[in-house]
């Protein structure tokens, strides 16, 4: 069955990447994008002045000898709106022309052959479908040849004219490609084909930005992009079963080091350890260093973990998170644990670290927001292990704050051993507990207002303070607080009060009720 749709000229761009003219020397081409619906082959200037809008201007040789013939050319196709001028090879082109040709952003080539080319033109012209095949073709063939998804996605940025490639997860993180395609709004001049995953559910959208929208040519352009669909999914599965490898390899590894199992003792006088008896298995110390993991001097620990509610599988996320991280260069491996990933710094201060992930964490194209705990610096292995530790509690402190938060574990305080808490079960007790306080309209403000008079011993002026209310407000809070059943005075009861308002505020405070509530 023929296509309906009329095939659109072909551009000088498209001519110069696929076309006749690909082994022209461009001597002026940043107006490539000019169409072409005719050839001329001007033997004589006075037959330039002839020349129809949107043609090929090719200069025969006798047309292009003589002072100020290509000069005079030009102006003469400028006049006539032509597409471009061929000019003989043999003819130099001084340094004046180009100049002209882009003040006139008139398109200026130069071949061999004048001759031969415009009747390769003329054909090519006549049958534009034919044309765009063999593009379609060669890109289909390249393809086949590229295993990464930048090098899938560059074939289209490369061979395509007048085309911006970007391949896009699903929430707009940059995979591959150009990110001015993906930025585009005007989408009249935008393609977009969904890229399935390993498993045919949508991963990925494969995008390409259009200088120039003719129907025909975006049926070229978005056939091409389909072309790449398979590849790309294969790339994808490649890259992320490569990471995911490598990620199970780092995590059985780093908890191999962290679990404090006996390490190979370093050669008296040196910090680092020797190789292994011959015949000896060589300890988890030395297989990091053969790993090239910075084991020896001052460590800082980061772990990052996912804001507020984690999704329920880390490891689908994982690869995305650790190609993201690595863009950074870091010298440790990010490492995938049970609540989030880990990675440490080398001889800096942990006030350095914490601002290097929050500038990564804001900078980064990181597909899930996340926030980050800090350690203390430490010295070796056993140093980078207590760093780990800390930074656990510290990660667990910030992930509970808003996303892109880094918390050091020095400025945690008592907070520490409050990290460390089964937050979410003690929110379920503590809705129990203070369900009569929970039930109170202002329930949000009672809450918070108790927390501040815990916080400060019982003292009602230093909770106003706190809270910015005048002391009497405090105190009108307090009555109400008590007539609910709750009395922040109990001894007996304070510690539990106290971790109770601290459950309930870390996730989300008296709004977070239970549905039955």
């Amino acid at each position: 069955m023929t296509r309906a749709r009329p095939a659109g000229p072909l551009t000088v761009a498209e001519l110069v990447r696929f076309g006749p003219l690909c082994s022209a020397t461009v001597c002026a081409g940043s107006h490539l994008d000019r169409p072409v619906t005719g050839v001329s082959l001007v033997s004589d200037l006075d037959q330039a002045r002839q020349c129809t809008p949107e043609t090929a201007m090719v200069l025969h040789p006798a047309a292009a000898h003589g002072s100020w013939a290509l000069e005079a050319a030009l102006r003469f196709a400028w006049e006539r709106n032509a597409s471009c001028v061929v000019a003989p090879r043999a003819v130099p082109v001084t340094g004046s022309t180009p100049q002209l040709a882009e003040r006139l952003r008139m398109p200026l080539l130069s071949v061999d052959d004048p001759p031969r080319l415009a009747l390769d033109l003329a054909v090519a012209i006549a049958d534009t479908e034919a044309a765009r095949a063999r593009l379609i073709a060669r890109c289909a063939v390249l393809f086949g040849e590229r295993s990464s998804l930048r090098d899938i996605v560059g074939v289209i940025n490369t061979e395509v004219p007048g085309a911006l490639a970007a391949l896009l997860t699903r929430d707009g993180y940059l995979l591959a490609g150009r990110a001015a395609a993906g930025r585009g709004d005007d989408e009249g001049h935008r393609i977009t084909v969904p890229v399935p995953g390993p498993d045919g559910r949508p991963w990925a959208t494969l995008v390409a930005q259009l200088t120039e929208a003719s129907p025909s040519w975006a049926d070229t352009v978005g056939t091409i992009l389909k072309l790449a669909r398979a590849p790309i999914t294969a790339a994808g599965a490649g890259l992320r079963l490569s990471l995911s490898h490598q990620a199970g390899r780092d995590r059985l590894l780093l908890d191999t080091l962290l679990r404090g199992e006996p390490a190979l003792p370093a050669q008296h006088g040196t910090a680092a350890a020797p190789c292994p008896p011959e015949g000896a298995a060589p300890g988890p110390e030395q297989l990091a260093r053969e790993a090239g993991w910075p084991v020896d001097g001052h460590h800082v620990a980061v772990q990052l973990r996912p804001a507020h509610d984690a999704p329920d599988d880390l490891e689908t996320v994982a690869p995305g998170v650790i190609a993201a991280w690595q863009t950074g260069r870091s010298v440790a491996p990010l490492v995938p644990q049970r609540h989030g990933w880990t990675t440490w710094f080398t001889d800096t201060d942990s006030e350095r670290v914490a601002q290097l992930v929050r500038r990564r964490l804001t900078q980064a194209r990181i597909p899930l927001p996340l926030t980050a705990g800090v350690g203390e610096p430490g010295e070796g292995v056993s140093g980078l292990r207590r760093s780990v530790a800390e930074a656990e509690l510290a990660a667990a402190a910030a992930s509970r704050l808003a996303p892109g938060s880094v918390e050091r574990y020095a400025r945690l305080g008592p907070r520490a051993v409050l990290a460390a808490l089964p937050v979410p079960e003690l929110a379920e007790a503590a809705r129990t507990l203070l369900a009569p306080l929970l039930a109170d309209p202002k329930a949000d403000v009672l809450l918070a207002t108790l927390a501040a008079l815990l916080d400060c011993a019982g003292s009602t002026g230093q909770a106003a303070t706190r809270l910015g209310v005048h002391r009497n407000t405090v105190l009108g809070r307090l009555e109400r607080i008590r007539g609910r059943g709750v009395d922040p005075d109990a001894h007996d009861g304070r510690l539990a009060l106290h971790l109770a308002c601290h459950a309930l505020l870390s996730t989300g405070g008296a709004a977070a009720r239970r549905p039955d509530g």
